[in-house]
């Protein structure tokens, strides 16, 4: 249960932050201290809920809650520093284009 209240909480904190002006709008970087990198895209959330924050806590699980917010361009980079026992990626630097499918509107 502690790892599904760890996603509830980051992002609202990281929004209210944003809100009352102690991070930019946009272009921060995320340090992610994680054995998982969690940086999936929610299956068929649409592009355009980024820019509705209750339902975009909706929509948001554990494993995908960066890239939506990455898409919003709230962070430009995300930095994850993992275990050494942790495999899902291999070590070094990625560049993810995330954008709203031009047929079905979701986001990609």
């Amino acid at each position: 249960m502690k790892c599904f209240v760890y996603y509830l909480k980051v992002l609202p904190y990281i929004y209210r932050c944003i809100g009352s002006k102690h991070l930019p709008f946009e272009g921060n970087t995320f340090i992610h201290l994680d054995s998982h990198p969690d940086m999936l895209v929610p299956k068929d959330m649409n592009a355009d809920t980024v820019w509705r924050k209750d339902d975009l806590f909706e929509e948001i699980s554990i494993e995908n809650w960066m890239l939506p917010a990455a898409y919003a361009g709230h962070f430009t980079n995300i930095i994850w520093v993992k275990p050494p026992w942790a495999h899902q990626m291999v070590d070094g630097v990625r560049n993810f284009l995330i954008g709203k499918h031009k047929e079905s509107g979701c986001i990609r």
